[in-house]
């Protein structure tokens, strides 16, 4: 069990070191944001429920910012794990993606 652990863990930080460049960028059709988020993915009703820190990390994707960039932010503004933070960031940008709420763009510098 503690290995199945450890290889998950590190599966994330490739993960996360694979996207810590890239810039997500926001695809939804319609965002409402009155006390928690909803947003409206696609024109056949698909909708979907934001809070809390969720919510926050949504607010804070603005096309340029990128996942470091999110990472460093919340670390900052919040008594959290670094490794904690970043699988947090990780699987919330892929669930967006599922979802096609957002894309991910490579900046080159």
């Amino acid at each position: 069990m503690i290995c199945r652990g450890l290889r998950k863990c590190l599966r994330m930080n490739e993960a996360y070191e694979l996207m810590k460049c890239y810039v997500p960028v926001k695809y939804a059709l319609k965002v409402r944001a009155e006390g928690d988020m909803l947003i409206a993915a696609n024109r056949n009703t698909d909708i979907y429920y934001l809070n809390g820190m969720a919510c926050e990390i949504w607010g804070m994707i603005d096309g340029m910012i990128n996942i470091e960039g999110l990472s460093s932010k919340i670390l900052s503004e919040y008594d959290a794990k670094p490794e904690e933070v970043k699988n947090d960031i990780v699987n919330f940008i892929r669930d967006l993606q599922w979802k096609k709420l957002i894309r991910l763009k490579e900046v080159l510098s």
